[in-house]
């Protein structure tokens, strides 16, 4: 079956819809798909293809998401890999490679230096066979326990709508003080990150997400029913980073979330403290991309959660 292949732009939107619907199984609306593609406040924007069956039906989609890279004061642009989806009725035409490469075409005309991005099982495999990524790192995934009234349990039992929750987690968060956009936890000499500017802290607001103060620390987080996720926090001495988990439990116990979740790159500023205070899951994420000008390492930047377009 012959596809024909378009850059997507703010006009596609309903056609993202239609193959988002059918691949993850779940509506979303057009705000949030319009917010996560407009990244012109770091360059591109609406960066990805769209494939269409020859009766016009919408049947795959690849893009990424442009960013600006920090390394030692410098600034690269760079972009994250996702929303990678296939319409049911479109699996196993090459559509995911093809789409891929026509968005890498773009990314080299338009001053993207690297892609990279945190491939699940099973679109690893085509990430590194079809489309040259190095795995140069993995997500380290740490969970800390918090005794409270779960709330899952309370909604099971109950049949409470998750609106209650999300209500009441906005609640608990007003009770703190309001947290301020700080620079990427990761960022040292020789290392990079994603730059968090401001830009980028309004970029994220696609979903619904905190930034508080505990023990004079910013944190940016997202609260969930199983998990209080911590995209990233300030850095900061061991003795206040031992407060702010601690503020960050109580936090969570008020919310009814039965679990505080970190996730970094291995060796990068955090992890230390919360091996001390958390459990490692054995289980780690894969870090893959690919280089397309070398004028930068790709494996000299690092990540935390709040950088995953899923955050």
């Amino acid at each position: 079956m012959p596809y024909r292949f378009e850059k997507i732009s703010p006009d596609h939107i309903d056609d993202l819809i239609y193959i988002y619907s059918d691949a993850f199984g779940k509506e979303v609306d057009r705000s949030y798909i319009f917010s996560k593609q407009d990244t012109s406040a770091f360059g591109p924007s609406f960066v990805g293809y769209i494939a269409y069956a020859e009766d016009g039906e919408p049947a795959a989609f690849y893009g990424v998401f442009p960013c600006l890279l920090l390394l030692d004061n410098v600034r690269y642009l760079g972009a994250q890999s996702g929303d990678t989806m296939t319409h049911s009725s479109h699996r196993g035409k090459g559509l995911f490679t093809q789409l891929a490469l026509k968005t890498y075409e773009y990314c080299r005309e338009n001053g993207v230096h690297l892609v990279f991005g945190f491939p699940n099982e099973n679109s690893y495999p085509g990430f590194t066979r079809n489309l040259s990524w190095e795995h140069f790192d993995d997500f380290q995934i740490y969970r800390i326990r918090v005794y409270t009234l779960a709330w899952m349990r309370l909604k099971k039992t109950l049949k409470l709508s998750p609106a209650i929750h999300q209500a009441w987690s906005r609640f608990v968060v007003g009770l703190y003080a309001k947290g301020k956009p700080f620079a990427n936890s990761v960022i040292e000499p020789g290392v990079g990150g994603i730059e968090h500017s401001a830009d980028f802290f309004r970029y994220k607001t696609y979903e619904e997400k905190y930034l508080v103060k505990i023990a004079g620390v910013n944190i940016w987080l997202k609260a969930g029913e199983e998990y209080l996720l911590l995209g990233d926090i300030e850095r900061c001495d061991d003795h206040t980073f031992g407060r702010v988990i601690a503020g960050l439990k109580k936090m969570a116990r008020l919310m009814g979330i039965p679990y505080l979740r970190y996730q970094c790159s291995r060796g990068s500023f955090h992890e230390a403290g919360f091996k001390r205070h958390g459990v490692l899951f054995n289980k780690t994420y894969p870090i893959g991309g690919v280089n397309f000008t070398n004028v930068v390492p790709i494996n000299q930047f690092k990540f935390t959660m709040s950088d995953n377009d899923s955050f």
